[in-house]
């Protein structure tokens, strides 16, 4: 397996935030995690590569067991945060060029990476300036560039889509994919349900800090995943009063 987790386990003072999650993702597999907001999807993604310190439990990654070789297991994951940065006094191609020497990825194929990117996700009008000035869209741009130019043996990523155009999304998905069938594993946090049923081999839906069910994409038939997903975590749209239609003294 390239991700293995065994009773992992996280609380924030008497809150539970992740409880007792066990999981496996071979390689070649995208894994989905779907939740409900506080369901604990952040914190589980961020305990793989240790910006959150487990309470218990046993994660390893590509055979590396994160209580043994914490660097490590670390040198095979390339996390993406779901509000992610970089350093604003840098231009785009300067913080690609910082990353992957920290990959220690040879200087001449670190350039051939960087220009692979800087035309795939159409980054040349504005990756030589400083990313003080960039959007949310041009910061995931350049923060994905960098885990894809790592080509680690397992990424880890929150809420991949947010900011992105439909046709970046569609890139970041066939390069995700790409890894995949590359060897490497992947495993995701969204809420966008119609991406995960698409784009996901398996899914698991955690609620309460809980993993309460894992199941394959093609196995969903003809049920409605938003069903699913509703039905298992026990919840659910609001209904909506007709606010529109009342009359009063105001109207």
């Amino acid at each position: 397996m390239m991700l293995k987790i065994e009773n992992l386990s996280k609380a924030y003072g008497d809150t539970n935030a992740v409880t007792d999650l066990y999981l496996d993702i071979p390689s070649g597999e995208v894994f989905g995690l779907l939740g409900p907001n506080g369901a604990g999807k952040t914190t589980t993604l961020k305990m793989i590569p240790g910006l959150v310190v487990p309470d218990r439990g046993r994660i390893e990654v590509n055979s590396i067991d994160s209580s043994e070789d914490p660097e490590g297991l670390r040198a095979q994951i390339a996390y993406i945060p779901d509000e992610p940065t970089i350093y604003p006094r840098l231009s785009g191609r300067e913080f690609l060029r910082f990353t992957g020497r920290m990959r220690d990825i040879p200087p001449d194929e670190l350039e051939r990476r960087i220009a692979f990117h800087e035309e795939l996700f159409d980054m040349s009008e504005w990756l030589d300036s400083r990313a003080e000035g960039y959007s949310h869209g041009m910061i995931q741009r350049v923060v994905l560039s960098v885990a894809f130019i790592a080509r680690p043996a397992l990424y880890v990523i929150d809420e991949p889509l947010v900011g992105l155009d439909p046709a970046t999304a569609e890139t970041f998905n066939r390069m995700a994919r790409a890894a995949a069938a590359s060897g490497a594993a992947i495993i995701l946090s969204t809420h966008t349900l119609p991406v995960a049923r698409a784009f996901c081999d398996r899914l698991g839906i955690i609620h309460e800090g809980r993993l309460i069910e894992v199941f394959r994409t093609d196995q969903i038939g003809g049920e409605d995943l938003q069903d699913i997903f509703f039905k298992l975590t026990g919840t659910g749209p609001s209904d909506v009063a007709d606010f529109f239609s009342c009359t009063g003294s105001g109207s």
